[in-house]
């Protein structure tokens, strides 16, 4: 019997990542603990989350709520606005390296990182009816500047930071 609502919704979902995570991982070359391929720590991070999920799962059947761990609220505002501004985040890195979407937009131009990253904060960052306070802004802003940064610093990723015309 389910004594937590709220906790047990929580570690099916984060069992169903970690599952799906895994799932996902295990198509690529594992490798070993001294020579690790692609999949080796997505594997170990969907295992750890699906593990999480499960201890999540136990304390949901064992221990009871106050009223009973009820969802009062879904979100599905914050949940879609995520949604979308992640799916505007792939699309600007470059959308033939991700083989779901990659088919339907050959030959689109790439926007790159910096349209991307502000595209992110535009759909994520929240909107109050007096206006969204400087300091969400500023934290925001400065996050973005330090994931660019990284990007052409140290990192060295292989995703285009700036835009690109189609067919390059």
């Amino acid at each position: 019997m389910i004594k937590n609502l709220q906790d047990c919704l929580t570690g099916l979902l984060f069992l169903a990542l970690g599952v799906g995570f895994g799932w996902a991982a295990s198509r690529h070359s594992l490798g070993s603990a001294a020579d690790m391929g692609p999949g080796y720590v997505p594997l170990l991070l969907g295992l750890l989350l699906g593990l999480l999920g499960i201890c999540i799962l136990f304390k949901a059947l064992t221990f009871e709520a106050l009223g009973g761990g009820r969802v009062r609220h879904w979100g599905f505002g914050p949940l879609l606005r995520l949604l979308a501004g992640l799916f505007w985040l792939a699309l600007c890195s470059g959308p033939a390296q991700w083989p779901w979407i990659g088919p339907w937009f050959q030959g689109w131009p790439t926007f790159g990182l910096v349209a991307g990253v502000a595209g992110l904060l535009l759909a994520v960052v929240p909107g109050t009816p007096g206006g969204t306070p400087a300091r969400v802004w500023l934290w925001s802003i400065g996050l973005a500047l330090l994931v660019l940064v990284l990007w052409v610093g140290p990192l060295d990723l292989d995703l285009p930071l700036w835009p690109t015309r189609a067919g390059n």
